[in-house]
Formats: structure tokens, C-alpha cells, sequence
């Protein structure tokens, strides 16, 4: 529009702009967590700042003042990030620059395309986490995105705009769900983020030392879920879920072979033991997947075995997946160890002479390698050792005959390592495995969870006599109930107020989690299948979805259909008018909602403005709402839509 007209490309009113710059807060809030500090401190001032040029009345900054500080917001996330691509990267320098739109932002039009701008910040945000939270705040902010668009393109009020972006928003909820049930699904998750190389949040490490399992098991952070097939509810005890296989002990120590390691074990096969089927949703640990022991059968793709039979994805990634797993449950595993691994399993470094010499006692009386655990192990239930999350600190290269002979008071990685020592001691090969042991049945959701508070270290004894691995929990020994009830069973009273218990609110959390994940994150070809075979369709196919869609499609449209014929009654004379104020005032001040036709036609007279479409429009405006004849929805409907292309062209002017 010319200079003479300049009142006419006005900018919105403040109210409505900083509506808008408060749901870009929102749609950046979860990316808060994920991104670095000085870029979330510079996305905070930088909106601060533009509200209060807003309040003082500033529309715009220079395009070099922008332009400068684009410049100084990629080299900004260069220097925290390395890079302004990829996902970290890439969102970062995303929400400064969607940020520093704000600034440029004039006109109505430059408000509405920040809006759509949004849309891509509240997406990237699924990127970081899938959770069931992100969900629901994911739905908050498409809707106040479509609140900002109702109150900004269509001059509605905030609580008039709020209704319409809900009940909008709710009618066509049924079509996505439609839509997203029935597209072809791939094997698994669009969003298969590699994983950076950092340790896993659970805490599962390579190395273990007195500490490492007592420190984490205090942490309630989540694992997996888990469910068996035909129902199966096995018992806690049989629950081990192995995941790092330890071989090399320093003295102070245990390190575990590195993640390409493999041995000459042949894949267990479900008849070898007590075979079951399970499912679980998980997320990496740095490629480390526990899985029950003994993971057995052909694994899934992406999957492979590596030393001690433990699970390892080929390509570790952000996110969750969802697994179909087989395991033979039992406490052996077949093996046929070679001369390397034979010296491998029980090398043993210099020190701890009083267990040394424990082991050549207990060997001597014992006729066979069982007979030789059973002393073992009887001998840590016979002298009083003790179960705790807060032991003595033993260290040095004698810190195993402190424990044995002195302090008698540990936690799990305590019995594991002193039961491994003493077993290559006396010239048994064995080794640490560090996983998690036991889970938490879910009745409300029917599923079993695996937390941090689950880890546990255990160990491995290879018997020459039978050629196999044979798993030995020497915790079981001072603490039978740890295995059976869990570990805050075991504990003494004053230790168990370092473990979190569960409310009844968070297994129904829990239980909403579950479901989130089986049926929304993890939906994935398997899960398609699954959800047509429920309709007793036998599955997902090309047949299958021409008879699911069109009955699908008719049911979600219904909705649709009554949101518009409600939307019919609506006032189109009012909002047509409105819409046509905002386009030819702009801002217009807080008196733009009481400016009526004649005022109108007399301020563009004022102003030079000759348009007799525009003046027929408000005549036809003034007859249709004020002559007292029958209400004619029709004509009011093309009133509108004539009114709705004569506001977007002068607003393009």
C-alpha cells in the first residue's frame, strides 16, 4: 500500500504479538533440556528483548542489525556444538534464527509465517524424546500454534479463538488417527538417531568396582518394559538380564572385553531349556541391549551375539526399540572353552593371599567343582556377612581379603568379584556379568519394568566336567530375598531409605507410558499387524486396509462434518466485518471493535480511497445486518467470502 496509506500496514496489536511470542516459549520449552546452555540463554534474551521493544512500540530491527545477529547465533552454536547441522545443531541454529524472525516481524503476514515457522521447532522437539509427556505438550502446542492463527488471521478474542482452535483441533483428531494407523509402517522408528558416545543414563558401565552397582541402583530411572507371550508370569528369581560380560581384573577392577569380542558358543536353541518368548521396549545403553538369560533362537535384525552370549545392536541409536526376543531359561551355558580363554578366565593379578589360600582350603575339601561352590558359597552364609548399600571402603591390591576377612559387609559387586576371585584361585575360569536381575510387575498395564534400582553383578563358573558356563548369584547366599522380592526386600531398614518405592500414582503412569510406547512410538510393522489381526482382519495388507479404510474413513469424518455444519451458524456478517477492520486499520487502537460501516467508509473518503466494490461491501454489510429483513444465511455466507478476498487484497497492497 502507498505511503499516503501507510496507517493502513499498521502491525497487529501488541496484545496479539506477544500471544504469539508466548507460544514460541512454549514450542521451544522441551528443547530447553536438550540443547546447550548459552544458546538457551541467548533464545531467553533475545525474546525478552523483543517484548520490550514490542511494549516501547518498535516494530523492526535494520535488516544489517539481523543480519548480524544471525551471523553471531550460527557462531554461536558452532562453538557449543561443533557444527550447525544434524539434529543438535540444526535445532539450535533453527530456534535462534525462528527466534530473530520475531524482529523482522511488520506486518500481520510476517506474524502468521513465525507462526507456521513454529510448527517446525514443535516437531524437531519430538527428535529429542518420545515420551508420553512430550505427547501432551506436543497437542498443547499445535493448539496454541492454532490459537495464535485464530487470534492473529482471524481477529477472534483469546477465549473465542481458544474454543475454536480446541474443538478444531479435536474434530480432526479422529482422521489422524485413522491416517496413522493405517499407513504402511516400516521395521522400525522413522527417528533411528545414532548414539552419541557418552555412558547410557541408566549408568551400565564397562568397568565395575566396589561402587559402581551400590551407586546405581539408588537412581529410579527407567530400563524397559517388558511383556511375555501367552501370558507367562515367570518367577523374580529366574530373571536375569544379562548385558556386559567382565574377563580382566587389575586387582581394583574389572574391565570387560571390548563390544566386537566374540567366543566359539553356538546360538542356545528354545528346546535346550525352558523356552520363552518375550517382548520388550528399551533403549540402547550405548549398543548394549539386556536380554534374559539365555538369549536364544534367531535374534531380530540389527541384532548380534557377542562374548558370553550377551545381545548387542549392529548400530547403536537414539530412541526406543522394540524388541521380539527368545530366551532358554536355566543357569547354564553350553561352551567349550579354548586355551586362550582358558587362561583368559583365570588369570588373577598379584595380592589377597588370605583368599587365595581360603580357595586351596575349600578346594581340598570338595569332590567336584559344585561341591566347590556349595563351600563357597556356604561359607559367605556361615560367617556372617552382611547385605548393604553402604559397606566399608576397602581398597588396594588386598581389597578382596579386607572384604573377606575384615569388613564382611558389601553389595553386590562385593560377593561377585571376591566369589570370582576365589573360583580362578583354586583354578576355576570364571568371569563378572553385570545386567539386571529381577523386575516390577505392572498389574494395571500387565507388563514388567526393568529400573535402575534392578542392577545387579553376578557370576559365571565354567565346570570342565559338563562344558558349560554355570551362572551363580553369590548375593543369594547372605541374601536369598534380594533374588525373590527385590533388592529393597534385602536391604537393612536404614539402607532402604536410599532406594525410591513406587506410589500407586506412578504405576499409573507407568502404565500410560507402556501403552504410549507399544502402540504410538514403537508402532511399527509388527505393531500394524498386531492391530489388525485385532480387528480380525489376520494382519496388514493390501486387502486388508481397502476394507479397513473407507469404514475408517466415514467414522473419523463425522466429526469433521459437525464441527463445519456448527461452524455454518456462525456470525459471518461479524467476522467478515472484523476481518475487513484489521486488513484497511491495522492496530486501529482498542476502538477498532466499535468502528462501524459508516465510520469506515468515511475514514477511506478521508484518506482518498476510492473503492466502490469495498463501499458496495459495506452497504450490502449495513442492509443485511440492519433493515430488519429475515435472516438469509446464504447471502450472509457470500457476504463473507467476498469480505475475506477483499481484506487479503489490501492487505498484499
Amino acid at each position: 500500500m502507498s505511503s499516503r496509506f501507510a496507517f493502513l500496514s499498521a502491525p497487529p496489536p501488541p496484545r496479539t504479538a506477544l500471544t504469539v511470542l508466548a507460544a514460541l516459549l512454549w514450542a521451544a520449552l522441551p528443547l530447553v533440556f536438550s540443547l546447550p546452555t548459552a544458546v538457551v540463554l541467548l533464545f531467553a534474551a533475545l525474546l525478552a528483548v523483543r517484548g520490550a521493544l514490542l511494549y516501547a512500540g518498535i516494530g523492526k530491527l535494520p535488516a544489517p542489525v539481523l543480519a548480524l545477529l544471525g551471523v553471531l547465533s550460527g557462531v554461536l552454536v558452532w562453538t557449543q556444538l561443533g557444527t550447525v547441522f544434524g539434529r543438535e545443531g540444526g535445532v539450535a541454529f533453527l530456534l535462534l534464527l525462528v527466534t530473530l524472525k520475531a524482529f523482522e516481524s511488520s506486518s500481520q503476514r510476517d506474524w502468521d509465517v513465525l507462526l507456521l515457522a513454529m510448527l517446525f521447532l514443535i516437531g524437531s522437539a519430538v527428535l529429542f524424546n518420545q515420551s508420553l509427556l512430550t505427547g501432551l505438550w506436543l497437542l498443547a502446542a499445535l493448539t496454541a500454534a492454532a490459537v495464535c492463527l485464530a487470534v492473529s488471521a482471524g481477529g477472534l478474542g483469546l477465549r473465542e479463538a481458544l474454543r475454536c482452535a480446541a474443538s478444531s483441533l479435536l474434530a480432526v483428531l479422529p482422521l489422524a488417527a485413522v491416517l496413522f494407523v493405517s499407513v504402511p509402517r516400516m521395521k522400525e522408528p522413522l527417528w533411528r538417531i545414532p548414539q552419541g558416545g557418552q555412558q547410557a543414563k541408566t549408568g551400565l558401565s564397562d568397568t565395575m568396582q566396589p561402587g559402581s552397582i551400590s551407586n546405581l541402583v539408588q537412581s529410579d530411572e527407567w530400563v524397559a518394559n517388558i511383556t511375555f507371550s501367552d501370558g507367562l508370569k515367570p518367577q523374580p528369581r529366574d530373571l536375569y538380564w544379562r548385558a556386559i560380560i567382565m574377563s580382566d581384573f587389575d586387582g581394583t577392577r574389572w574391565q570387560a572385553m571390548p563390544d566386537f569380542a566374540a567366543d566359539s558358543a553356538p546360538p542356545l536353541r528354545v528346546s535346550e531349556g525352558r523356552g520363552v518368548r518375550y517382548q520388550m521396549i528399551i533403549r540402547d545403553q550405548n549398543g548394549a541391549l539386556p536380554a534374559l538369560d539365555y538369549p536364544a533362537g534367531i535374534l531380530p535384525q540389527g541384532l548380534v551375539r557377542r562374548l558370553g552370549s550377551t545381545v548387542r545392536a549392529e548400530r547403536s541409536r537414539e530412541g526406543l526399540r522394540r524388541l521380539d526376543l527368545q530366551a532358554a531359561l536355566g543357569d547354564t551355558l553350553p561352551h567349550a572353552l579354548n586355551e586362550a580363554e582358558y587362561r583368559r578366565y583365570t588369570r588373577l593379578p598379584k595380592g589377597n593371599p588370605q583368599t587365595r589360600r581360603l580357595a586351596e582350603t575349600l578346594a581340598k575339601q570338595s569332590p567336584d567343582e559344585r561341591a566347590f561352590i556349595r563351600n563357597v558359597l556356604n561359607h559367605f552364609s556361615r560367617r556372617h556377612f552382611s547385605y548393604t548399600l553402604r559397606p566399608p571402603t576397602t581398597a588396594g591390591r588386598n581389597s578382596i581379603d579386607e572384604f573377606m576377612f575384615a569388613t564382611r559387609q558389601g553389595f553386590c559387586e562385593h560377593y561377585a568379584q571376591s566369589f570370582a576371585v576365589i573360583m580362578r584361585a583354586a583354578g576355576l575360569p570364571a568371569r563378572i556379568v553385570t545386567g539386571y536381575q529381577g523386575a516390577e510387575y505392572n498389574p494395571q498395564g500387565g507388563f514388567w519394568q526393568i529400573r535402575a534400582k534392578d542392577a545387579h553383578a553376578w557370576t559365571e563358573v565354567w565346570l570342565p566336567s559338563e562344558q558349560v558356563w554355570l551362572r551363580v548369584d553369590p548375593t543369594a547366599a547372605v541374601a536369598a530375598v534380594r533374588t525373590e522380592q527385590g533388592i529393597g526386600s534385602a536391604l537393612p531398614q536404614n539402607d532402604r531409605v536410599l532406594i525410591a518405592d513406587e506410589s500407586a500414582f506412578s504405576r499409573w503412569r507407568d502404565a500410560g507410558q507402556f501403552y504410549w510406547q507399544q502402540w504410538v512410538v514403537n508402532y511399527d510393522q509388527s505393531r500394524q499387524n498386531s492391530f489388525f489381526s485385532l480387528l480380525g482382519l489376520g494382519g496388514f495388507n493390501l486387502k486388508t486396509l481397502l476394507l479397513f479404510l473407507p469404514a475408517a474413513l466415514a467414522a473419523a469424518l463425522l466429526p469433521l462434518y459437525r464441527w463445519q455444519a456448527k461452524n455454518r451458524s456462525r456470525d459471518h456478517l461479524e467476522e467478515g466485518f472484523m476481518l475487513l477492520k484489521l486488513a484497511l486499520l491495522g492496530d486501529g487502537g482498542e476502538s477498532a471493535p466499535s468502528v462501524t460501516a459508516a465510520e469506515l467508509k468515511s475514514l477511506l473518503h478521508e484518506n482518498g480511497i476510492q473503492d466502490n466494490a469495498l463501499e458496495t461491501l459495506l452497504a450490502d454489510y449495513d442492509n443485511l445486518r440492519y433493515a430488519g429483513l429475515p435472516s438469509d444465511p446464504r447471502a450472509e455466507r457470500r457476504w463473507y467470502r467476498a469480505a475475506v478476498k477483499t481484506a487479503r487484497r489490501y492487505r498484499k497492497k
